[in-house]
Protein backbone atom coordinates (compact mmCIF):
# COMPACT_ATOMS: atom_id res chain seq x y z
CA UNK A 1 0.00 0.00 0.00
CA UNK A 2 1.32 2.89 -0.68
CA UNK A 3 0.79 5.99 1.50
CA UNK A 4 1.02 9.68 -0.63
CA UNK A 5 2.22 13.18 0.98
CA UNK A 6 -1.23 14.52 1.72
CA UNK A 7 -1.63 11.58 3.74
CA UNK A 8 -1.75 11.80 7.53
CA UNK A 9 -0.30 8.82 8.15
CA UNK A 10 3.17 10.08 5.29
CA UNK A 11 4.50 10.86 9.14
CA UNK A 12 5.14 7.04 9.72
CA UNK A 13 6.85 6.82 6.12
CA UNK A 14 8.82 9.78 7.13
CA UNK A 15 9.79 8.17 10.24
CA UNK A 16 10.47 4.85 9.21
CA UNK A 17 12.89 6.42 6.37
CA UNK A 18 14.45 8.28 9.43
CA UNK A 19 14.77 5.82 11.60
CA UNK A 20 16.49 3.55 8.68
CA UNK A 21 18.94 6.04 7.42
CA UNK A 22 19.76 6.36 11.74
CA UNK A 23 20.14 3.18 12.18
CA UNK A 24 22.86 2.57 8.80
CA UNK A 25 24.78 5.52 10.12
CA UNK A 26 25.19 3.89 13.55
CA UNK A 27 26.68 0.49 11.38
CA UNK A 28 23.91 -1.56 12.91
CA UNK A 29 21.54 -4.42 11.26
CA UNK A 30 17.88 -4.40 12.36
CA UNK A 31 18.47 -7.03 14.50
CA UNK A 32 21.00 -5.16 16.68
CA UNK A 33 19.12 -2.12 16.30
CA UNK A 34 15.75 -4.28 17.72
CA UNK A 35 18.37 -5.69 20.60
CA UNK A 36 19.86 -2.61 21.37
CA UNK A 37 15.99 -0.90 22.36
CA UNK A 38 14.14 -4.10 23.42
CA UNK A 39 11.99 -4.56 20.52
CA UNK A 40 11.96 -7.75 17.90
CA UNK A 41 13.13 -7.14 14.42
CA UNK A 42 9.62 -7.18 13.10
CA UNK A 43 8.52 -4.50 14.66
CA UNK A 44 11.79 -2.38 13.04
CA UNK A 45 11.34 -3.82 9.01
CA UNK A 46 7.49 -3.33 9.66
CA UNK A 47 8.23 0.46 10.90
CA UNK A 48 11.18 0.78 7.88
CA UNK A 49 8.88 -0.05 5.27
CA UNK A 50 5.86 1.91 6.57
CA UNK A 51 3.55 -1.51 7.15
CA UNK A 52 3.58 -0.76 10.56
CA UNK A 53 1.81 2.80 10.87
CA UNK A 54 1.39 3.06 14.97
CA UNK A 55 4.58 3.27 17.28
CA UNK A 56 4.59 5.93 20.47
CA UNK A 57 6.87 9.18 21.09
CA UNK A 58 8.33 6.35 23.85
CA UNK A 59 9.99 3.97 21.13
CA UNK A 60 11.34 6.79 19.28
CA UNK A 61 12.52 8.11 22.09
CA UNK A 62 14.18 5.11 23.17
CA UNK A 63 16.02 4.79 19.85
CA UNK A 64 17.02 8.36 20.34
CA UNK A 65 18.97 7.80 23.67
CA UNK A 66 20.26 4.47 22.50
CA UNK A 67 21.99 6.03 19.37
CA UNK A 68 22.52 9.38 21.32
CA UNK A 69 20.79 11.48 17.69
CA UNK A 70 18.03 14.36 18.76
CA UNK A 71 14.25 13.65 18.61
CA UNK A 72 13.91 15.57 15.44
CA UNK A 73 16.23 13.76 13.55
CA UNK A 74 13.69 11.27 13.06
CA UNK A 75 11.27 14.46 11.59
CA UNK A 76 13.51 15.14 9.02
CA UNK A 77 11.47 15.06 5.52
CA UNK A 78 14.15 14.57 2.24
Amino acid sequence: MEIKKDDNKYIYVIVGKNIRRLRKKHNLTQVQLADLIGYNEGTIANIENSSYQTFSLEFLYIISKKLNEHMSEFFIEE
